[in-house]
């Protein structure tokens, strides 16, 4: 190269491109004119040779480009036309062929939608920022686009350039400041990536905020095809109570490896024991072990298992074909504070407040959303359109809600920020959760938003203006009463029995619960339900047996975590006898003997406290009248009389103490009549009443036949009484005669004895 085309070239430029601060490489790099010459410009770090080799119907011609720098800035002039061209590159003892430039296709962005974006009102926002599998110059690749408005400078780093930081600058693009883009041709499927953000001299990897997938630590190329339409539903049910099992598709994924044998998995769960839903978590990458809610994104599902966006469309797919209705876990309260994640993005608060109180939890470490912030509500509600769009899910569950809702939530004071009037209540949180479902509800018409939230809050369900708008809410507060108060050595429940039926919802309540025994309470203080209970082996089990069944006839829906062991550590002949116990009450709870939502409130002895350790409570279905004894203490007894509402016949149906569940056997074989009581608007029932146990007895009337049984009965021990009774008259006056005629005759001897004198 000649010293006149040397001087044609801007060193300043070239400068900025090797020191990976340019922001506009796409001025610099691949062809450009240069009077009446072309000049064609690369950058290959550590290449020894480049050649261009340029295609003109159909013939080739190779340039060889000049090393301009040594940090592998290349450059040549030429002055013939030609239709396309590639590079052929040369290492130390390798040479890739073939390989297309960046720079040589234009990235064309809708500006429009970007801005809609950022002002807000974007419910796609995955479709305008993030990679895309795309066809270029009929060149297959993937399209990158990022927003990071205080960066100088964006490259892509990834295998595919030995994750070299000057390889592939981006663009920033004209139409919206700090939009920055590139097209790598050529691209394999499913290549990890980061974003390396320069922002003034300081440098960092971070993931794409729109990845649908990342592997290890890295963002992950996914190819995926959108719908373009709306998804058909599954119609839920208005009557439907939903049984939900809680399912971890990573950990599933880590043990099967094969899609079809997970689903067969689910499958099996399902119908063993009676589930109609599954709620997906742990979807996402965490960088938290302990907390599988801090997210790297809001996106990017945890592809380190063989699960991608195909096989979870596929999953879902399978699981609607056979009847069972599936949601999602998105993680929208918080976000990793990990270097590589959303926090200061580029050096800059684009998702979180800038003021600590507000943009960061310390008990979480994790970033709080700013959901005030118009970008950050583009990119969470376009998160929820795109699960429940693409993947036919019947509904989302919003894990920590109370995050969202608080701002002094699991905080202490100075780590928060009041709001009006002392206020605690995060008025933007509010806000954000009742248009997200709004949105929901409009364009999803059969989709449910259930909220998973310990705090209170007065309208979670519900469609009012002051309602969160939630379908559902997981009341793990009650589900936390229950395991606490079984904790309790049996002899001190006696003094909670009271306040504890209270807590529990004994009424019927306006919100929509559903009761989960989740992840979280399986793994609370590292220890399962099993091992928080009291006592030896056996009455461990006896009590996580009544969490369960107590739990369950509380008035909502249900949820069990399908993976976590709430027996882990127990010999197999306890984990068969509580697996068996398990199947067998989802059985005879489903069959509706002992469904809480039946419960006829206008019945009396509803419930019924006895000596603060037993109590009962009464169930209809609309056909038949149930009875639940509950014993919460260590005392057994062979007869134990109750009070019942309903004159009849009773028979066991469930009995938690049955020895095939680990229990003593105490059992009532037979059916029992009731006996007349001294109350005249109750009967008694004489059962026997094991320990730690929860029973469930059918009710039925008494036929003709044994009322007529009971008459004659009746009649005949009538008979026996009366002729007893007149028996005990007729000798009392047999007895009381004989008594009189020897009073008389003694009295009659005592006269004689007077007229004695008399007589001489």
């Amino acid at each position: 190269m000649d010293q006149k085309h040397y001087n044609m070239m801007n060193w300043e430029a070239i400068e900025s491109i090797v020191y990976a601060d340019c922001d506009k490489p796409f001025d610099i790099l691949s062809v450009s004119k240069k009077g009446k010459s072309r000049l064609i410009q690369a950058f290959y770090p550590n290449a020894l040779k480049v050649t261009a080799v340029f295609v003109k119907d159909g013939k080739s011609k190779s340039v060889k480009l000049e090393k301009v720098d040594d940090a592998g800035f290349f450059a040549e002039f030429f002055d013939f036309e030609y239709d396309s061209y590639t590079f052929k590159v040369e290492y130390d003892g390798l040479t890739k062929d073939k390989i297309y430039d960046p720079y040589s296709f234009p990235v064309v962005i809708d500006a429009n939608a970007v801005k809609e974006v950022l002002k807000g009102k974007s419910k796609k926002a995955y479709e305008v920022l993030g990679n895309k599998k795309t066809k270029i110059n009929d060149v297959d690749g993937y399209e990158f686009t990022v927003y990071a408005p205080n960066a100088s400078s964006v490259s892509i780093v990834g295998d595919f350039n030995a994750w070299n930081e000057n390889a592939n600058l981006m663009q920033n693009d004209n139409s919206v400041k700090g939009l920055f883009k590139i097209f790598i041709p050529k691209l394999e499927d499913y290549s990890v990536y980061k974003y390396l953000i320069n922002t003034k001299g300081s440098k960092t990897y971070k993931n794409d905020p729109f990845a649908f997938g990342i592997d290890g630590d890295n963002s992950v190329c996914t190819p995926f095809n959108f719908k373009n339409k709306k998804s058909k539903k599954v119609i839920c049910p208005e009557d439907l109570e939903l049984q939900f099992l809680e399912a971890d598709l990573n950990n599933l994924f880590k043990e099967y490896t094969d899609e079809d044998k997970v689903v067969e998995y689910l499958l099996n769960h399902a119908k063993k024991y009676d589930y109609n839903s599954i709620s997906f978590i742990h979807l996402f990458r965490s960088n938290n072990p302990n907390d599988i809610y801090e997210s790297i994104n809001a996106y990017s599902l945890d592809f380190s298992n063989g699960l991608n966006l195909e096989v979870l469309r596929s999953v879902v797919s399978k699981l609607k074909n056979n009847g069972i209705l599936s949601f999602i876990e998105l993680p929208l309260a918080y976000a990793s504070s990990c270097e590589s994640g959303l926090t200061t993005f580029d050096k800059s608060c684009i998702f979180e407040n800038e003021d600590v109180r507000l943009g960061y939890h310390k008990f979480y470490n994790a970033m709080l959303y700013d959901y005030s912030h118009p970008f950050t509500k583009s990119y969470l509600v376009s998160s929820v359109n795109f699960f429940l769009s693409e993947f036919d899910f019947n509904g989302y569950v919003l894990p920590n809600t109370g995050v969202i809702l608080y701002h002094d939530y699991n905080k202490n004071p100075g780590e928060y920020i009041s709001e009006e009037w002392g206020s605690t209540l995060n008025s933007k949180g509010v806000s954000f959760i009742k248009d997200i479902n709004r949105f929901v509800h409009k364009e999803f018409k059969n989709a449910l938003c259930i909220a998973s939230i310990y705090a209170y809050y007065k309208d979670v369900t519900g469609k009012d203006a002051d309602s969160l708008c939630f379908d559902y809410c997981m009341n793990t507060g009650a589900c936390e009463e229950i395991l606490d108060f079984l904790r309790l050595d049996p002899s001190f429940r006696r003094d909670r029995l009271d306040s504890f039926l209270l807590f529990t919802h004994f009424t019927n309540n306006e919100e929509r619960y559903i009761y989960p025994y989740s992840r979280k309470e399986n793994t609370k203080d590292f220890a399962c339900i099993y091992d928080r209970m009291p006592g030896d082996k056996i009455k461990k089990l006896d009590n996580l047996k009544m969490a369960v069944i107590f739990k369950h006839l509380l008035n909502g829906s249900q949820l069990m975590n399908l993976e976590i062991d709430e027996v882990a550590g127990c010999d197999a002949e306890i984990r068969e006898k509580y697996i068996k116990f398990y199947a067998d009450f989802r059985r005879v709870y489903q069959s509706n003997k002992m469904r809480i939502r039946n419960f006829d409130a206008s019945k009396p002895f509803s419930y019924k406290c006895i000596d603060n350790q037993v109590f009962t409570r009464e169930y209809f279905d609309g056909d038949k009248d149930y009875i639940i004894v509950f014993n919460f203490s260590n005392d057994s007894y062979q007869k134990y009389t109750i009070p019942v509402s309903h004159e009849g016949v009773y028979r066991e149906v469930f009995n938690s103490d049955n020895k095939i569940y680990g229990g003593d056997g105490v059992i009532n074989t037979k059916t029992i009549q009731t006996q007349e009581s001294e109350n005249d608007d109750a009967f008694n029932l004489t059962i026997k009443l094991p320990s730690l146990s929860i029973m469930a007895f059918e009710y039925r009337k008494f036929t003709q036949k044994e009322l007529d049984a009971i008459f004659l009965k009746k009649k005949k021990a009538m008979y026996k009484f009366v002729d007893g009774e007149k028996k005990k008259v007729k000798d009392k006056l047999t007895a009381d005669i004989e008594a009189l005629k020897a009073d008389a005759e003694e009295r009659i001897k005592e006269l004689e004895k007077l007229l004695e004198p008399f007589n001489k």
